[in-house]
Formats: structure tokens, sequence, C-alpha cells
């Protein structure tokens, strides 16, 4: 599942919760025609303890589900390469980074992408959760069934964006 390794980075203290899985936060860089993906979650002390203790069989379930859902929510038959897993033991975080191919197509000058496989895992939607916009991109904070959780796209140029999909041109050579 996304919200098993997403990350959330609320200012404010976190509400107490049942799960392992304190917070997430979940960041899609778009850079040509590739998304670079990192989704970082922060774990209670105990759950940390046995991820370290089965960090392969750990990295390969996360590594697994991700493609899963990416497999599963997308529309494009994107593609994860790349993939790795990062145990920070200063926060208590896993980290995994990998690239999202097939998710960013160009057309002339327009480029156009679509984020299904990041937001509807997470019950989310650029439109009716009301993402911020900013000139860099959209990003979202709130609760996940219960976790805390941030969403961060970046995006490269003004843009445009429905409930899933953003799109951009940049000018002739760019």
């Amino acid at each position: 599942m996304v919200s098993l390794f997403l990350l959330s980075g609320c200012a404010a203290p976190s509400p107490p919760t049942t799960s392992p899985e304190i917070k997430r936060v979940a960041t899609a860089e778009a850079q040509g025609t590739a998304l670079h993906y990192q989704g970082e979650s922060f774990w209670t002390e105990d759950r940390f303890s046995l991820i370290l203790e089965n960090k392969d069989n750990f990295t390969s379930n996360l590594i697994e589900d991700f493609i899963n859902d990416v497999s599963e929510y997308g529309e494009r038959n994107e593609q994860v390469a790349n993939a790795s897993v990062i145990f920070n033991e200063d926060t208590k975080s896993t980290i995994l980074k990998c690239d999202i191919y097939d998710a960013i197509w160009k057309s002339g000058n327009r480029y156009e992408a679509t984020f299904c496989w990041l937001l509807k895992p997470l019950g989310l939607d650029f439109i009716n959760n009301d993402f911020d916009e900013s000139e860099n991109g959209l990003s979202w904070e709130g609760l996940v069934n219960d976790i805390p959780t941030s969403v961060i796209v970046e995006l490269p140029a003004e843009f445009g964006h429905c409930h899933a999909h953003a799109w951009w041109e940049f000018p002739s050579g760019g």
C-alpha cells in the first residue's frame, strides 16, 4: 500500500495513533518526462527496531507494494525504475526513492502528467482536497487513515491541473 511508505511533514504535533507509522511525506518532482518520487514514513521506535531487524524483507515488500499500487492505480502503464530504500536511524524513518516513467508525456512544447498512481491510494484529489497551489507546484497536508500526511508535487513551469493531472508548456527549445 502506498500509505505505508509516504511521509508527512505537519508542523503541529502528531495526534495519537494506533498505527506504528506516525507520519508520512510523499514528494513527486517532474523533470523532463520522468517523475522523481520519494516517500518517507516515520515510525514508532518499536516498529522501527523491527524494520531494522528485517531490512531485506521490508525493502522488497515496500518496493513490491509500491509497484503494485502504481500498476493498479496508474492510467498509462506507468513504470517504476531505480527503486531503493534508505533507513534513517536518526529520524526513525524509511525512505523509498524511485523514478516513475510514462506518467508524463510530451506533445510539442506541452507536457501532461497523471498523478492517479500517487493520489488514488491515499483517497486524494488535487481539486476536491484543496491542494495549495504555488509557482512550484501543488501541496497538501492532512490526515490519511489518521496519519499526518504531506503530499508535494513539484512542477517545472506555470501549470494547470484538474483532479489528478497537471500540464505545462515550455517555450520553443525548452
